[in-house]
């Protein structure tokens, strides 16, 4: 958050990176520690980008966009909220999923999203992607049924599948609730 090599400090959305106030409580901490400490500045590791749009249907970004991946050899992970059992069930079914995971690693680079209740689905996504976590572990985690959450599981599933395919492996066998 320092201004070149200068003792002048910002944070937040006048710094023109992550105009969110989750993100510019973040980084008032780090500019704030780094500019009582100064000239001892500190490079920290910044929390996943995530942003949601409470709108209906509502929308998130998290971690890395497919823009942001161009290039990148990833898999993208889709699921429709349109037959999803508890979308149905709530008669919001409609949006969709895209999970972006790295064609190498399995690491979970970020996802976009569409539909009911996303804001929940997208909490649980940017700890996933904080915390670096392979597509294999995040679908290793408790899914309760039924929830718009289910989703998640669907579109991981969807680039386990891929990952699989490109590496000639077999698809490890997961317990599945019904109608998921």
């Amino acid at each position: 958050m320092q201004c070149g090599d200068s003792t002048i400090f910002i944070a937040g959305d006048c710094d023109g990176t992550r105009p969110w106030l989750t993100d510019a409580t973040d980084e008032g901490t780090l500019a704030g520690c780094n500019a009582a400490s100064f000239p001892d500045v500190q490079h920290h590791k910044r929390s996943a980008s995530l942003s949601i749009v409470f709108t209906e249907p509502q929308a998130a970004m998290i971690g890395a966009s497919y823009k942001s991946l161009a290039g990148r050899d990833i898999v993208v992970g889709k699921v429709s909220f349109e037959d999803q059992g508890r979308s149905k069930i709530m008669r919001k079914n409609s949006g969709a999923l895209h999970v972006y995971v790295d064609a190498c690693s399995g690491k979970l680079l970020g996802a976009e999203a569409s539909g009911p209740e996303i804001e929940h689905l997208a909490h649980l996504l940017a700890w996933a992607v904080q915390l670096e976590l392979r597509a294999q572990e995040v679908l290793s985690l408790p899914f309760y049924h039924p929830v718009v959450e289910e989703g998640l599981r669907t579109a991981l599933r969807d680039a386990s599948r891929q990952l699989c395919e490109r590496h000639a492996e077999p698809m490890p066998i997961m317990a599945s609730a019904v109608g998921c």
